[in-house]
């Protein structure tokens, strides 16, 4: 691919762990990037032999956390203009295209730019189901010694930005081909994490919220972002998007309300009858 000549160089990371059927296709989407960083966490596969095979600089670092392991990366980077991918995403040849022609302007290390990411169902291509304000937070080229990973975020990293946000062209596609059977491991474990973010920002679960927030969901991707028209994968995928909001409150409520009990009460166990005290002196000595 044809690109117009950047006038700063560009470092763009990824971060992988066994990841041999996507880093190829990954790596394949940056030819033009002045250097690709991938910063392995332990892969047991071919993924750091591919990413090798195609020009990747590699780097080996145990598991630090989502934020945490991006910030790794970026300091290993040789330019400060960095552009920031998973191994499971693809820079579409529209986005490239905008990249190479907003650094072709002069760019204000300062200001971040943000991607229209979209990810896959079933063979089909999802709409971007992000809020505006949450797209403009998926910022994914930056000036690293300006911006950065915000470290509290557990999962969904964010940068954070001292400057404008400004819009890439074009798609950052996010295509896994996970099965229905893989997604359902997927969405419990987020919700996992998802809920003890809600109740350490002190969030408290209620049973309006726990039914409400499901059906908004549904609403929101079936109607307002249109999966409708994907026909039934649409129905099924803002179905399964409504049970992973049930889940996610769920596992709020039962941190709050439910703790863990490995044994019934003493009054459901066997013999507890004959065991219970008497009532008063009268019935003891019956």
């Amino acid at each position: 691919m044809s690109l117009l000549p950047r006038s700063l160089p560009l470092s763009v990371i990824i971060l992988t762990l066994n990841e041999e059927e996507f880093i190829a296709r990954c790596v394949g989407s940056v030819p033009w990037a002045d250097e690709v960083l991938v910063l392995d966490s332990g892969s047991t596969d071919r993924t750091r032999e591919i990413a090798r095979g195609l020009g990747a600089t590699v780097y080996e670092q145990p598991w630090l956390g989502w934020s945490q392991q991006h910030t790794q990366a970026i300091s290993l980077a040789r330019h400060d203009w960095v552009l920031c991918i998973d191994c499971d995403e693809i820079v579409t040849p529209e986005l490239a295209q905008s990249i190479a022609e907003a650094m072709q302007r002069e760019m204000h290390p300062e200001d971040g730019y943000y991607v229209d990411r979209r990810g896959d169902f079933l063979g089909a291509l999802l709409p971007n189901e992000q809020r505006p304000a949450k797209r403009r937070r998926a910022v994914r080229l930056f000036h690293r010694r300006c911006s950065a990973y915000d470290p509290q975020m557990r999962v969904h990293e964010e940068v954070h930005v001292s400057g404008h946000r400004i819009a890439l062209t074009g798609v950052l596609l996010h295509w896994r081909g996970y099965t229905i059977d893989e997604y359902i491991p997927v969405f419990n474990r987020y919700a996992t994490v998802e809920a003890e973010i809600l109740r350490d920002a002190g969030t408290r679960a209620t049973g309006a919220l726990i039914f409400w927030r499901p059906l908004l969901r549904f609403l929101w991707c079936y109607v307002y972002k249109q999966e409708f028209r994907l026909g039934t994968r649409g129905l099924i995928h803002a179905g399964l998007k409504a049970v992973s909001e049930y889940i996610r409150y769920a596992k709020l409520w039962e941190m709050q309300n439910a703790p863990r009990t490995l044994h019934p009460p003493a009054g459901l166990l066997p013999g507890a009858a004959d065991a219970a005290p008497a009532s008063s002196p009268q019935e003891a000595a019956r």
